[in-house]
């Protein structure tokens, strides 16, 4: 069976922006471009055919050049309001030629009556399958246009955006309103308002106005925030804000297989392979603009995934995405998500310009109670994009870094602000909003919520005075058999005392061994384009073999829980450290420092000393060495940090290159009565995460390393074990703490988690949110003779020492399952030992446990 179904084959484009967006969830910042102000003027008349006069239905009325405009009723009628008085409206319809109408530029109001005339289309035919959803030979289209319409395909482009964010508390519980100070801030915000009830609290509300250039071959991004205005209940440091406040970091782009909202992947209903999540059915034709459109509703198959229910208008001539509007409903496996809604629109770049580009993005996103009786939120986002030029490529040198901010960027007076606004459909800005947020951020209750939020966010810091904080309370006290009871207090500075230095110093005591710690560290940035960080540290504490702080990571649970336990293989280490680190280009970042260490172990440790006797068997423990560095780091997507001493690699939530480290280490070592001269490390790591939609993501990390020196074995690999109770990602967490030592070695972990594939689909799991994850991790390893020969087996008075194993044929491994987001904060993973099972106090199968709070 044949179905014909008809499109226009032609007309017009006409000049519309372009869009591009980024979501913060938690609080950005925005800026905006200076434009002419004009006084409003409000459009109104009716749309009907030239011959018979007859309405026109639900035609399309739009400002020439600008995203304005509004549809017609089913009786062609219309009305709608402009901030400015532009030349001309454009009028179109299906089946009808477009007019253009010129505007009065003296009248404040004008009504119209537009006349249409038919025009002949020519008829394209469209043969369905039999049986085949008309749907999908559209979509089918869509896929095959898809490196020409869609934007990232293009070989550069540029443009201007200005972009909104706005945070409110909305919904509060009658509960939650009874409390005295919640009813202190409602009273005196309701008196600002005049005395009229008060719905919603405004928290947060920011504009930025952003140059974003783009190129391919090869792929750069970069973004000037040129001004930014930031009105806060909470954060105000708009160089942080601004990061993650733009426009070019966060783009949804639904031509990709996945859109990345909140760090999750939401299968978009273009990707190739869509059919698995989504119903598609062919509703209608409409007119968007000058566009006839395909109108395809797509709903999913299970409303449990990450998945989008709504409508895409597609071409019907070129077969580019024109609009759509998509909805994530609140069966979804977020976490306090309870509503996403998307409104996206494209236009071409110019009249003669085949590029599509988004012109208006908008995001609204309803968040629930996150504690129970209290409040829930929004989160409102709006991009536009102005003046889009494409087919004109910056030069790779351009693409120096991939942010930059304006000395002057908050320096803008309020009507440049008010412009900019006046020139965005549906603004979320008023002066309502501004003025709840003066009141709002001087009430008690604000500023008690400010400091509590920033005492989390600042690792359990207390400000003692203007520029200094005392702390953390997290590492106060812990206890474990060599200190006994460790007290600690530290002090550090911050963004007040300076923004380019930063020094910080604690001491610590334990009471069993009598013993005080301390460290200090100073960083300092010289320059920020490029960003350069020096760092001097240093410290005399209790570490223990085999748990390295580099291996914790930024997990401030696992470095205050890695002072517990028995400390099995301890040693007090008085260290000294110089790091620079600089950015080169917008992609790698090269780091060069020197250090000194001096280890004295707290355990029986023992090596033979290096003579050319090889019966010597006399062992020593202390020993102290030298070590100079150089590493380079290739960080693809990275969003710039401006804060001194933030030391977490953020990216933007759509890259999906790996990261690559490279690291080489020239070291000398002595001892008493002797010294094993000069070495050499070599190491080299890969993080990649892949997307696989509906599958969920896979993490996977691969190292290797290689010493070609003989070292004592404190000095070499030692491998990172994990004895606690508690999960750690980056240790092998059923080996034993020093239980293997390599001079060369290899190893791939792999995590895959099934973002709720398998537990969407089972009742009663769903309902509790949880998510499940595979995990395995192997390590091939090996020790040389040299350096097999230099560990001692027995301590000078005769004693055996606790073993050190290396690896021989057979690789370590094990393997691990479990689930996340229980209780929405808990993960839970049972891991099996598959080799080496025989070693002493081995520990076979274990169950761990870590928290994290995620949507």
């Amino acid at each position: 069976m044949n179905v014909r179904l008809n499109h226009r084959t032609g007309q017009r484009r006409f000049f519309r922006p372009l869009h591009l967006l980024l979501l913060g969830l938690f609080l950005t910042h925005g800026p905006t471009l200076a434009q002419s102000a004009a006084g409003p003027l409000t459009i109104s008349g009716r749309v009907a055919e030239s011959a018979t006069g007859t309405a026109i239905p639900f035609a399309s009325v739009a400002v020439k050049g600008k995203p304005l405009g509004t549809q017609a009723d089913d009786n062609g009628l219309f009305r709608f309001t402009i901030p400015h008085r532009p030349d001309s409206l454009l009028v179109s319809a299906m089946g009808y030629q477009t007019t253009a109408l010129a505007i009065d530029p003296v009248k404040s109001e004008q009504v119209l009556d537009v006349f249409l005339k038919p025009t002949a289309t020519t008829l394209q035919e469209v043969v369905i399958r039999p049986g085949e959803n008309p749907a999908y030979r559209i979509l089918r289209q869509v896929a095959a246009h898809r490196s020409r319409n869609d934007f990232r395909q293009l070989n550069g482009y540029e443009y201007e955006a200005y972009s909104q964010l706005a945070i409110t508390i909305t919904e509060l519980s009658e509960r939650f309103r009874q409390r005295k100070p919640v009813q202190a801030v409602l009273r005196s915000l309701e008196k600002k308002l005049g005395g009229k009830p008060l719905s919603c609290v405004p928290v947060f509300f920011s504009e930025t106005v952003s140059t974003v250039y783009a190129r391919r071959q090869p792929e750069h991004q970069k973004e000037v925030i040129r001004k930014t205005n930031v009105s806060s209940a909470g954060l105000t440091d708009d160089s942080f804000i601004a990061q993650f406040t733009g426009a070019g970091f966060n783009t949804l782009n639904f031509y990709r297989p996945t859109v990345s909202l909140f760090k999750k992947e939401f299968i978009s209903p273009l990707a190739d392979g869509a059919r698995a999540a989504y119903s598609y059915f062919l509703a209608d034709t409409a007119q968007i603009g000058l566009h006839p459109c395909y109108v395809i509703d797509f709903d999913p198959k299970n409303e449990y995934d990450l998945v989008f229910k709504g409508k895409l208008w597609i071409d019907t001539l070129t077969y580019a995405l024109v609009q759509l509007d998509a909805a994530v409903g609140p069966t979804a496996n977020l976490n306090f998500i309870q509503r996403v809604a998307i409104e996206q629109t494209y236009e071409t770049a110019s009249d003669s310009s085949q590029a599509w580009l988004p012109e208006v993005t908008r995001l609204h996103v309803q968040v629930g109670e996150v504690v129970k009786n209290t409040f829930g939120a929004t989160v409102d986002y709006l991009t536009t994009v102005r003046q889009p030029v494409v087919g004109q490529p910056r030069p790779v040198a351009f693409f120096d870094s991939a942010l930059q901010m304006a000395e002057n960027r908050t320096e803008a007076t309020p009507e440049f602000w008010q412009t900019q606004r006046q020139q965005v459909p549906q603004t979320v800005a008023t002066a309502q909003t501004h003025a709840l947020l003066d009141t709002v951020r001087n009430l008690p209750l604000f500023k008690f919520i400010q400091k509590s939020g920033q005492f989390v966010l600042n690792g359990g810091y207390l400000p003692l005075t203007k520029g200094l904080e005392v702390g953390s309370l997290f590492s106060l006290w812990a206890f474990n058999p060599v200190e006994g009871h460790r007290l600690r207090l530290g002090i550090q500075t911050n963004n007040s005392f300076s923004r380019s230095w930063q020094l910080a110093a604690y001491g610590a005591y334990g009471t069993r061994d009598e013993v005080w710690k301390m460290g200090g560290e100073i960083h300092y940035i010289p320059t920020r384009q490029p960003l350069t960080l020096i760092t001097l540290k240093s410290s005399y504490d209790l570490e223990q073999l085999g748990f390295r702080p580099e291996e914790i990571g930024n997990s401030p649970f696992l470095r205050t829980t890695s002072r517990f336990g028995r400390f099995r293989h301890g040693f007090y280490q008085n260290e000294t450290a110089l790091t620079v680190q600089r950015e080169v280009g917008s992609d790698f970042i090269q780091t060069v420092g020197i250090r000194y260490r001096h280890l004295d172990p707290v355990f029986p440790l023992g090596f033979r000393s290096p003579a050319s006797d090889t019966q010597q068997t006399s062992t020593n423990a202390s020993f102290w060495g030298t070590e100079a560095f150089l590493e380079m780091r290739y960080v693809p997507g990275r969003i710039p940090t401006r804060r001194v001493t933030k030391g977490r690699i953020q990216r933007r939530a759509t890259e999906t290159a790996p990261l690559i480290s490279l690291r080489y280490t020239y070291g000398t070592v002595a001892f008493d009565g002797g010294s094993f001269g000069g070495y050499h490390k070599l190491q080299f790591q890969v993080d990649h995460t892949l997307r696989w939609g509906l599958f969920g993501r896979t993490l996977y990390t691969v190292q290797a390393g290689y010493t070609p020196s003989t070292l004592p074995y404190p000095l070499l690999q030692v491998h990172t074990g994990n004895q606690t109770p508690f999960y750690n990602r980056n240790a092998f967490n059923t080996m034993n703490y020093a239980e293997f030592v390599s001079d060369r070695y290899a190893s791939v972990s792999l995590e895959h988690k099934f973002e709720g594939l398998l537990t969407n689909r089972l009742p009663l799991v769903r309902r509790w949110g949880w998510r499940s994850f595979v995990t395995s991790k192997v390590l091939w390893g090996h020790l040389s003779d040299g350096n097999r020969h230099l560990m001692a087996t027995h301590d000078a008075n005769g004693q055996p020492l606790a073993p050190i194993f290396s690896l021989r044929r057979d690789p370590y491994a094990e393997a691990g399952y479990g689930f996340e987001n229980i209780f929405k904060l808990v993960r839970v993973e049972a891991i099996h030992r598959l080799t080496y099972r025989h070693h002493p106090n081995v520990t076979p199968f274990a169950v761990k446990v870590s928290f994290q709070v995620g949507l």
